[in-house]
């Protein structure tokens, strides 16, 4: 169990994560909202798979992305050792993008082969990706709140990789998507999540271990 500078502190901190955690469950049960059933649908598999086909590839890409972004957002704070206001306001700014995540999924729902619809889909997760790695780089870099056995090489690694991971797989995805269907889509965006999540923010054989919550 970490320690906090006090019992407020320790308050702030747990509502901060309790927060974003609701965030995060309420912008995924909203993209789910948008698959609807189709209108005139003859029952068979066909054209069940040839109306759906957009709106699962950009459901399983906002959900990945979603559930990618989470996984960091818990790494972060489960290192995190003192609350304070700037991280308290950056992690306001990450959680706005990351609310907006609906409104750019349905979007690209409505107009995929829009280019514009596509770049301002995958600049929203650039967006939220920039922020969250701004929220690292203050936690660990500048105000040093993070576990101090976490060292410095690590730290800028995964500055680095909130950074430029969320623009890639989001940009990688929706390409593969357009190219070669919907079940390669799912495929690989599956698998680099799973990646992601396995590889993307252990600490190197280097480091010391860090203890769990």
């Amino acid at each position: 169990m970490k320690t906090h500078d006090t019992p407020e502190k320790t308050y702030d901190l747990e509502r901060l994560i309790f927060f974003s955690d609701g965030v995060f469950a309420i912008a995924i049960t909203i993209l789910v909202i948008e698959l609807h059933p189709p209108e005139g649908w003859d029952g068979s598999w066909g054209s069940l798979l040839h109306t759906l086909f957009g709106r699962v590839i950009c459901y399983v890409i906002s959900f990945s992305a979603l559930a990618c972004f989470w996984t960091a957002h818990r790494f972060i704070f489960r290192h995190v050792q003192k609350f304070s206001e700037p991280a308290s306001l950056l992690n306001l700014a990450f959680l706005l993008a990351i609310s907006l995540m609906p409104f750019a999924n349905a979007m690209l729902l409505e107009h995929v082969t829009q280019p514009v619809a596509v770049q301002a889909y995958i600049g929203l997760i650039s967006i939220a990706g920039t922020i969250m790695a701004l929220l690292w780089a203050y936690l660990a870099l500048i105000a040093r709140h993070i576990d101090s056995r976490i060292g410095l090489g690590f730290r800028w690694l995964v500055f680095f990789r909130l950074l430029l991971m969320p623009p890639l797989l989001s940009f990688s995805s929706v390409w593969v998507g357009q190219h070669f269907g919907v079940l390669p889509s799912i495929i690989f965006t599956t698998v680099i999540a799973a990646v992601a999540g396995r590889f993307g923010f252990k600490p190197m054989p280097s480091e010391p271990s860090v203890k769990e919550l």
